[in-house]
């Protein structure tokens, strides 16, 4: 089977596991895990290790935990192509967000196979973990709090611990500008006015991880979108 046909298979399992929450759970799930780059990215990456503890801040409706349910599946395994990392097995998740009505959509999907529940991130008790996911979520902090997270994310992790962020990169540029105006009208969509974005470039979120302690990288995740995006990926030595 070839990649994007045993991914696509594997996103189709993920978003099944919706339907009992509804229609609009159902198609944001197919279309955010079809369609995003990055989801695919952390998979053939093999950024999540077997019996990874993992903790997504931020995780909305949970749809990186629905993906990583359906890797528990031996057809999904037995079908991964050979040449990338095989999927996660054993994977111990939880997950938290704001919004009360996408933790319940993700409750509904996870059921048992995953711990979720309604907390700011900037309040909420990490315990040692192994992969920590921040996708999309930093820039709604401020500057202060955004380093006071990554502070509490680098001690929670294990030594040789990931951390997974995709962030906006504020360099100047029209992709930006179109990531900035499109957050604003999905926060005006949910009922929420964001005055302010936080945002940094892309080099300015690699030393600020850096200054907390990580080794990390960089990388382009925005290839076939419109958007400015990057995923850094830190490890606590």
């Amino acid at each position: 089977m070839s990649q994007q046909l045993a991914f696509d298979s594997l996103v189709a399992a993920a978003a099944t596991r919706y339907r009992p929450a509804g229609r609009k759970a159902y198609y944001f799930a197919r279309g955010k895990l079809g369609w995003d780059p990055v989801f695919a990215a952390i998979l053939k990456q093999g950024l999540i290790p077997d019996k990874a503890r993992l903790i997504d801040l931020g995780c909305g409706q949970g749809v990186l935990l629905a993906l990583l349910a359906a890797a528990q599946d031996p057809r999904h395994s037995a079908g991964w192509p050979r040449g990338l990392p095989p999927l996660p097995r054993d994977t111990v998740v939880r997950g938290v967000d704001l919004r009360a009505d996408a933790i319940e959509a993700a409750r509904i999907a996870l059921g048992n196979g995953a711990l979720v529940w309604v907390s700011d991130v900037r309040d909420v008790n990490l315990t040692e973990c192994d992969v920590v996911a921040i996708l999309d979520m930093m820039h709604y902090l401020d500057y202060e709090a955004q380093r006071r997270l990554l502070e509490r994310v680098y001690t929670a992790l294990a030594p040789g611990g990931r951390l997974i962020l995709r962030a906006g990169d504020a360099s100047p540029g029209v992709r930006f500008r179109f990531t900035l105006i499109t957050d604003w009208l999905i926060t005006l969509v949910r009922g929420h006015v964001q005055k302010r974005f936080y945002c940094r470039s892309g080099e300015q979120w690699l030393e600020l991880l850096q200054q907390v302690g990580f080794e990390a990288e960089m990388q382009p995740m925005c290839v076939g979108t419109p958007f400015a995006n990057v995923l850094l990926i830190g490890r606590r030595p």
